[in-house]
């Protein structure tokens, strides 16, 4: 592994085995617990290994606490987690690529775990497990709650994606696919999983789930961090829609404020309940959860077609060529 700011490579050395990547924007409070724990795994998976931190931008300390850390430090200016993973792909050089959200925190035996899957030639792509950090506020615990164990809904669901808060692919595969849609500012890992399906297809390749291989989230504290985070994931959920139906798919439907309702009805009904001293209060919180979380997915998801249909009207497939089967 290299320290420093640039990425220094020398044609003599061996190539790693697998590169991990670490997107960062304004993470100083997250990236030296993250990267503690990478470091640790990587010492007790012993095998040839590059970590590479993505500074995107960021306005704090990320970079300057990353560069603590014997890990590489590259810069990305241009703003967005796609244009920071694939300007890690571009700087690590092992034919496995790991990915890691900087909010997360993995066990000792993650990249062993992850890497080990590969050793089978049919996987091309590894979902590891997501779990939740440290419960300190009511936010965090009704993350938690919604979230579940979330890449266990992914691996799935039909089609099946990853969530590349904790995920791997094979080099090839990232580089015959495009890598990231810089223009998938939100909802990236399902877009990219869904052109990884079809090579995947034409490989008869598989996506393998290690729920073992654990990466704990850190979930954002207040509830507007809660609200924003909601929106935003269904505003990747409209762009990816968008997406979809300019390639010829189904048209891009979202829900409407009508599903609301129900939602603020639960809420104004625990609200009256607590009132009369009835009722838990753990129940007013949930409730609250609820609708904001249904309010922001109707807000967001409506945006993310919008705008969508705007950005994929001329050039629906982006770096990557149309699927050839």
């Amino acid at each position: 592994m290299v320290s420093g700011r640039q990425v220094h490579v020398d044609a003599a050395d061996p190539i790693p085995e697998v590169s991990v990547v670490i997107p960062v924007r304004d993470g100083e409070d997250v990236v030296g617990p993250c990267l503690s724990t990478v470091v640790e795994s990587v010492n007790r998976f012993g095998g040839p290994c590059e970590v590479v931190v993505v500074d995107n931008g960021s306005r704090d300390r990320s970079a300057g606490i990353a560069a603590g850390y014997p890990v590489t430090v590259v810069e990305e200016p241009e703003p967005g987690v796609s244009n920071a993973r694939n300007r890690g792909i571009a700087s690590t050089r092992a034919p496995i690529v790991c990915f890691l959200d900087v909010d997360c925190q993995v066990e000792p035996d993650w990249l062993r775990g992850m890497v080990a899957e590969f050793d089978d030639p049919v996987v091309g792509c590894v979902g590891g497990g997501l779990g939740h950090g440290p419960i300190e506020t009511g936010a965090q615990r009704q993350a938690a709650r919604i979230l579940g164990r979330w890449q266990d809904f992914g691996v799935v669901s039909d089609p099946p994606y990853v969530v590349t808060a904790n995920a791997a692919f094979r080099r090839w595969i990232l580089e015959e696919i495009g890598g990231f849609d810089p223009r998938m500012v939100r909802a990236q890992d399902v877009e990219i999983s869904l052109r990884y399906n079809r090579v995947a297809e034409r490989e008869q390749l598989e996506m393998r789930y290690v729920p073992a291989a654990l990466a704990r989230h850190t979930h954002r504290r207040t509830w507007r961090g809660f609200y924003d985070q909601q929106r935003g994931w269904a505003y990747g959920a409209g762009l990816c829609a968008a997406k979809l139906e300019a390639q010829g798919g189904t048209r891009a439907t979202t829900a409407d404020l009508s599903s609301v309702w129900p939602q603020l009805k639960g809420f104004l009904f625990v609200c009256s309940m607590r009132l009369r001293r009835r009722g838990e209060r753990g129940y007013l919180e949930e409730a609250w959860a609820n609708l904001l979380r249904q309010y922001g997915w109707v807000t967001g998801g409506r945006k993310g077609v919008k705008r969508g249909r705007r950005i994929f009207a001329e050039d629906p497939w982006g770096p990557a060529n149309p699927p050839s089967v």
